[in-house]
């Protein structure tokens, strides 16, 4: 076997532009990885999604590559918002080059990476098709777990992460039928208090100060386990850079708001996105949020109904809708739940201190 090089990928600024093929070929990669391990296409990449998460003013990416020859063979890619010190990290490595110290070798290069960028904490995950069964290691905030034996688990353990929190990722059949939707709708709770509003795509201006002040408040609000979170702080050029960036990524977004008449406040949101995924067999539910002083009128409810329906009315290609959340967040599963998804996949989130 000839010697591995590792060496550091250009992030292309723009599709076609230099480092965009190797931006191709690590997606490839990306996505045979992915494959091996959960049997779903809900977790493959386009590249053009990828770039979209790793551009932007907000967040400092990197990637590297391994290359046995001219193959790509091992990825290594660091993330950090600026002014955070909780950065993410991810390593994966062809299937015929592992065991044989590869992985270390990409994840120091992360570890440096986080050095250089003053970062004091990564996370990573690990994903599992494996819902229970086999010898698991437990959430520390809740009933959730991940395979003990699974190698992704196995090679963090040995890099001295901690397990923080599970996530489970939940699917939902499309279409939701209506009969469910109005069923549900007429036994929440009555809000007259409070009025819905919806869109497609780039947030409207007159609405964008009081969406991007719920983008902040649910950075830190969902259950974090033992995770360290970093408040991600969001203001109207934020969310006008997010809303551009879906749309790079050939990501249309559907939100819906609850908006308090009294006070013309916006209280909660909540959003989705198609196609989600390379196959364009499903749309990703997004964040939820209600302010807690207006918890108790059934608005995550509502709001997700309002958004079910949007995209019922609309040709989206999708077969299904996935969603993830913590696994102790009791609130929010039970929504799920009574809307019709059902657990497939376990996210495990994993924490170093650096």
């Amino acid at each position: 076997m000839t010697e591995i090089e590792i060496r550091e990928l250009v992030i292309p600024a723009s599709e076609g532009a230099p480092g965009w093929d190797e931006l191709v070929a690590r997606t490839e990669l990306f996505n045979t990885i992915v494959r091996e391990v959960v049997d779903s296409p809900d977790l493959l990449e386009t590249p053009q999604q990828t770039l979209a998460w790793a551009t932007g003013e907000y967040v400092i990416s990197r990637m590297f590559g391994a290359y046995d020859g001219a193959s790509l063979v091992g990825i290594a890619e660091f993330t950090l918002e600026r002014g955070h010190s909780v950065c993410w990290g991810w390593v994966g490595v062809a299937v015929d080059h592992r065991r044989a110290g590869l992985g270390s070798r990409l994840a120091d290069r992360l570890y440096t990476c986080a050095e250089q960028a003053g970062a004091t904490t990564m996370e990573a995950g690990t994903t599992h098709s494996e819902l229970e069964g086999g010898e698991r290691l437990s959430s520390p905030v809740s009933p959730g777990s991940v395979p003990a034996d699974a190698a992704s688990v196995q090679f963090l353990l040995s890099q001295g992460f901690r397990l923080g929190q599970v996530d489970v990722t939940s699917g939902l059949t499309l279409p939701v039928p209506d009969e469910l939707l109005d069923e549900l709708w007429r036994t929440a709770r009555p809000s007259e208090d409070y009025e819905l509003i919806d869109w497609a795509g780039p947030t409207p201006e007159e609405l964008i100060d009081g969406y991007a002040r719920l983008r902040t408040v649910v950075s830190t609000a969902v259950p974090a386990g033992e995770l360290k979170v970093d408040e991600s702080v969001w203001d109207a050029a934020r969310v006008r850079e997010a809303d551009e960036s879906n749309a790079r990524a050939g990501s249309i977004t559907i939100t819906t708001v609850a908006r308090h008449r009294d006070s013309g406040e916006l209280v909660g949101f909540t959003r989705l996105g198609y196609p989600a995924a390379a196959t364009g067999e499903a749309a990703a539910q997004g964040y939820t949020l209600v302010l807690p002083e207006h918890r108790g009128h059934n608005l995550g409810l509502k709001i997700k109904i309002n958004n079910l329906r949007r995209l019922n009315a609309v040709d989206h290609g999708a077969s299904r809708v996935t969603t993830g959340n913590a696994d102790e967040n009791a609130a929010m599963l039970a929504i799920n739940r009574a809307l019709g998804f059902r657990p497939f996949l376990v996210h495990g989130l994993w924490q170093k201190p650096l």
